[in-house]
């Protein structure tokens, strides 16, 4: 190989390099701002059960019905956080699988963006009944749990004394909670897939 073709040769490899490490940025960019929403997600939900909580406790007896709105609102703000953690779960198994290998060949250095891997060796280490407990894991499952919560604790009182529009409530809120605790189970096996795929 002349002079000539080394060059174009090294020119070209330094410019998939930088091309490879710009779409990391991008991604990992993408996966900072998914982290920062699903934040202010579970944020707004406490603030909101607080706030929902606090005019229940003021009039108990005019006020419950309020209640109604918590197993509506909360499965639908745990659905976003799910959707954005699994947008997340992808785009890691996109870095991890696809990005990192190719950088490491180009720069032939099996280190460079080894975090991912890195992270998920740590993970396969847990014991497999704490893996299902990871940060938007529980985030989804305190969502369930709040709306099974309220769901039993009003329907007794929503069944024999509700109106039409509160037993719809209570129904809709059933509805969505049933949605949220697929979405939770769903979210968790494709952690899992992901995680048997690596190991594979």
């Amino acid at each position: 190989m002349s002079d000539k073709e080394k060059y174009i040769s090294e020119n070209a490899k330094q410019g998939a390099i930088q091309c490879w490490l710009e779409e990391h940025r991008t991604l990992r960019s993408v996966i900072d701002s998914h982290l920062i929403t699903m934040r202010y997600l579970v944020i707004f939900n406490i603030t909101s059960l607080g706030t929902i909580g606090g005019f229940i406790l003021t009039d108990m007896e005019r006020n419950m019905w309020l209640a109604l709105i918590i197993p509506i609102m909360s499965p639908f703000i745990g659905f976003l956080v799910y959707f954005y953690s699994k947008q997340i779960s992808q785009l890691g198994h996109y870095i991890r699988e696809i990005i990192a290998p190719r950088l490491q060949e180009l720069v032939e250095d099996e280190k460079v963006i080894g975090w991912e891997s890195h992270t998920r060796e740590k993970e396969k280490e847990r014991n497999k009944f704490l893996q299902w407990f990871s940060i938007s894991g529980m985030s989804i499952l305190t969502f369930t749990l709040t709306s099974v919560f309220v769901l039993i604790f009003t329907a007794k009182r929503t069944f024999i004394e509700g109106t039409g529009w509160q037993i719809s409530l209570w129904s809709i809120g059933l509805v969505f909670t049933i949605i949220l605790i697929w979405a939770y189970i769903n979210e968790r096996k494709y952690w899992f897939s992901n995680t048997k795929e690596h190991k594979s």
